[in-house]
């Protein structure tokens, strides 16, 4: 049974404009389309977007999803399960250096309030308060922000 977007978005959990987007990028794509011209989606495109949604509930990006139904599409589990693996185990990797970054950032934090910071009494700063001006800044490197001390 061939479903629109608005039916196949419904039975899958997912709003119609994500499926509509993942169509766009390649994810998904419409088995026919009906008279009227709207996108027909059959039971193995229900399959795939069950199966983009749950990668996207592990935490995966399009690209690494896009890997995995790679992976599906020219076999069996057989060839998706080291490849979920290896993903799974980047996954994890990433989280563990966020977790160690945010946990310095915090320690900053703590520190910063402990501190001299924030003490200044506003005098003799120029034009605008300069209470804030010991504090190291962020610096954005690859697209992540880093502490710059």
């Amino acid at each position: 049974m061939e479903r629109t977007v608005t039916q196949i978005a419904a039975a899958v959990g997912l709003p119609s404009r994500t499926v509509r987007y993942y169509d766009s990028i390649g994810l998904v794509s419409p088995s026919a389309r009906s008279d009227a011209g709207y996108r027909l989606y059959d039971a193995e495109a229900e399959g795939k977007l069950r199966f983009v949604r749950q990668a996207k509930a592990l935490g995966f990006s399009l690209e690494e999803v896009r890997q995995l139904i790679a992976a599906a599409e020219s076999g069996c589990c057989g060839q998706v399960v080291p490849e979920l693996q290896r993903l799974l185990s980047e996954k994890v990797a990433e989280i563990d250096q966020r977790i160690g970054e945010l946990s310095a950032f915090r320690q900053h934090l703590v520190d910063y309030a402990e501190g001299d910071g924030g003490g200044c009494g506003c005098q003799g700063h120029g034009a605008f308060c300069g209470c804030l001006s010991d504090v190291p800044l962020l610096q954005i490197n690859n697209g992540k922000e880093d502490l710059h001390v």
